[in-house]
This record gives C-alpha cells, structure tokens and sequence, in this order.
C-alpha cells in the first residue's frame, strides 16, 4: 500500500486482502491496537521494520543477539538496513567478528553442498528426479 498521500492521522483499518496474513482481527490492526494512525505505524517500520532495534558498540550489539539466542533457542536472524550497503557491511565488519570471538558465529563452512548438508546425498540430482533432464 502506498501511504505517500494519506493523511498522517487518517486511522488505519482493517482491511481484507490476499497479501500476507498477520495476526489480526477484523476490528484491530496488525499492532493489535484498535487505532494506530497513518503517523504511528511509519514511525514503528521506519527503522527496523516494526521489529525490535539494537544499536550500540559492536559488543553491546553481539550481548544482545546472544541473549536472544541464549533466551530463546533461535538459531538465526533476519536483519534489515538502513542504509545500503553501509548497514551490511558494518554488521559483517564489526558484529560478525564479535559474535565469531564469543563461539556464536561460524567462522568456517563444512565443506559440501547444500543438497549434501541437508539430505546426507551426493551433490547432485539422481534420476528419478525430473531435474535430472536439465543437465547438460
């Protein structure tokens, strides 16, 4: 949806569509709230997406994605930017590393293919599989 020419403090309904489904009722909003306007729902997505925020020292940030690692058993995350690629790369330069230092971060790959990884099987498509008729 483009917001670009609504009124900041128009409310935001409801509405049904075949997007993406959240948790939701038809009397609420994606938030939960009864009424969040135009204004309140772009300052939440603004940075971060609507998700929590963490910034800081790269050792202020890695403590808090252990934390929810540790809290939680989540064994990956999503990251959004917030400016490219300044926000990627410093997350790779700065907080890879420290997470690296703490034993929570891969520092190398086994070796092998996705397709080995996951299912124990050579790198490569067997017959039956109807892939198999695309090799050259």
């Amino acid at each position: 949806m483009d917001f670009s020419t609504a009124d900041p403090e128009a409310l935001l309904k409801f509405a049904k569509t075949d997007a993406i489904h959240h948790t939701q009722d038809d009397e609420g909003t994606a938030y939960g709230e009864r009424h969040i306007t135009v204004a309140e729902a772009a300052e939440r997505v603004a940075i971060g997406a609507g998700g929590p925020v963490v910034t800081g020292s790269p050792s202020t940030v890695a403590h808090a994605l252990q934390c929810w690692m540790d809290e939680t058993g989540i064994d990956g995350f999503n990251l959004t930017y917030t400016v490219v690629p300044e926000s990627v790369t410093e997350f790779v330069d700065l907080i890879v590393p420290e997470l690296q230092n703490r034993g929570v971060y891969k520092t190398a790959y086994a070796k092998g293919t996705l397709r080995e990884k996951l299912f124990g099987e050579g790198p490569r498509l067997q017959a039956p599989h109807k892939g198999v008729t695309f090799r050259r």
